[in-house]
């Protein structure tokens, strides 16, 4: 548990406390303890797809749902080994309060479909990101996302596959 904590940069006690069942994490810090798992959070909240079909459908219904009452995500594709990247739609609530630094292990990129996101990266100017711009952000890169205003963030997110150089 030590070396866990170091690795994802949460406290020992905090584990200890979420393992037990007396804590919660937020979203980022899931994201943290299973980054440093070597796991991506569909594959954690996953129910295995068994089938070998060309097209492959994720009702409503059936996608895994995220919600720390700040953000919610919603993972909107299923997951099965011919699934090469995870799409989410994300929704924050006005002035998020979560708002951990984070470090994705892969590229990420999104559309906002409603209201402003502000992503605060190391070494720039917080930038924000309205409704129909998308936005591409590089593995390992250091950053916050945010919604500062009153009314509801809406996007979707793409984790893209590794690539190797």
């Amino acid at each position: 548990m030590r070396a866990l904590a170091q690795e994802a940069g949460v406290a020992l006690s905090f584990l200890s406390r979420i393992e037990s069942g007396d804590g919660s994490p937020t979203l980022a810090t899931l994201m943290k303890l299973l980054e440093a798992l070597d796991i991506s959070a569909h594959e954690f909240f996953a129910a295995t797809a068994g089938t070998d079909r060309q097209v492959l459908i994720q009702r409503q219904k059936d996608m895994q749902k995220l919600d720390d009452g700040d953000k919610l995500w919603r993972y909107l594709l299923p997951s099965h080994r011919d699934v090469k990247a995870v799409m989410t739609y994300e929704e924050y609530r006005p002035h998020t309060k979560n708002t951990e630094r984070e470090r994705h292990p892969k590229d990420i990129c999104g559309l906002v479909l409603e209201g402003t996101l502000t992503l605060d990266v190391d070494g720039q100017s917080p930038v924000t990101v309205n409704a129909g711009d998308s936005f591409y952000i590089r593995a390992g890169t250091p950053h916050t996302s945010a919604n500062k205003t009153e009314a509801p963030l809406r996007m979707v997110v793409v984790e893209l596959p590794k690539t190797t150089a």
